[in-house]
């Protein structure tokens, strides 16, 4: 009988020495990636939103509707300048690079495409590297350039998916893409991209160390950009993120069509920022929770006859 107490008594002290969440799984990658798309449909009605996510420490990755085509606007120009680099001299590509980079410039991005061959070639480049689901289809900036190869999926406009994007992410990381030299020059220039706000919603609720290393290329077509709100409204963000280990991941959010810009910028910020908390194990780090519950940022409500706000950055 003294026995059988014993083992009972060692059975409870060792269940109540046993940490709270034993025998719990970790939350995984997948399950993150899908509470954010919940979230975004609550939190941004109307919003189409992509993302995907590869860890590039354990090759672990996820994604939601991430084969599915989404208008580029200007994140796809980190690709124009990966297939510069790839067939030019880097002292060719580098002034117009810079100018990508820093302000996003159009006329810079059309001369980096002509240096490649022309919107053809930039195709036959990306088709190369198994993008099937991105595409070059015109760029009229500084003179008009019309591809003949673009599947045009979504008619005259250039796309592409955010499983594409962090595959090229992931392989630019790796040296895949670029020899060292020019792959050194791509990362760094994807510093010189906005941090934070209008431009660097990847980096906004990212923590300063994380902000600062950022590499990324946002791409945007605001409210009132374009003819039809409805098929725009486009808001990207693609980068590689470090995190306090010194490991990285490449991430690709990509959201269109919200009939609320703020709310989905908003979506965009608090998924990076989710993301990061995750993969950083850093429970601690505010994304943003309390207007995540309230519904995210309040509507915006225009005076009768005021003017639409700008938010082209």
């Amino acid at each position: 009988m003294r026995r059988v107490l014993l083992g009972a008594w060692l059975l409870a002290m060792t269940a109540s020495a046993a940490p709270p969440d034993a025998g719990v799984p970790p939350e995984s990658l997948r399950s993150v990636v899908d509470s954010l798309a919940r979230e975004a449909a609550r939190l941004s009605p109307g919003t189409d939103l992509a993302l995907a996510v590869t860890d590039l420490r354990t090759g672990e990755s996820a994604s939601f509707s991430g084969a599915t085509p989404h208008i580029s606007a200007s994140s796809a120009k980190v690709f124009w300048v990966a297939a510069a680099l790839k067939q030019r001299d880097l002292k060719q590509v580098a002034p117009l690079a810079e100018k990508v980079f820093r302000t996003s410039d159009n006329e810079a991005s059309g001369e980096l495409i002509d240096l490649v061959g022309g919107p053809d070639a930039i195709n036959v480049y990306l088709q190369g590297l198994g993008m099937k689901n991105t595409a070059l289809t015109k760029w009229n900036y500084g003179g008009q350039r019309w591809a003949t190869n673009s599947p045009k999926v979504m008619q005259n406009d250039n796309y592409f998916c955010a499983d594409d994007a962090v595959s090229f992410l992931a392989r630019l990381d790796t040296k895949a893409l670029l020899k060292p030299g020019p792959t050194a020059r791509l990362l760094k220039w994807m510093e010189l991209t906005p941090r934070q706000g209008c431009g660097g919603w990847l980096g906004t609720r990212l923590p300063a160390r994380a902000r600062a290393s950022l590499q990324h290329k946002g791409g945007w077509l605001p409210p009132g950009c374009c003819s039809d709100d409805a098929r725009y409204n486009v808001l990207n963000e693609i980068g590689l993120v470090t995190l306090p280990d010194g490991g990285r991941y490449a991430v690709a959010i990509l959201a269109s069509r919200g009939p609320d810009w703020p709310k989905q910028a908003f979506v965009v910020e608090r998924a990076s920022c989710v993301l990061y908390r995750h993969l950083a194990k850093d429970a601690a780090l505010d994304c943003g929770e309390a207007l995540a519950k309230a519904g995210g940022p309040a509507p915006v409500v225009l005076d009768a006859g005021a003017p639409a706000p700008d938010y082209d950055c």
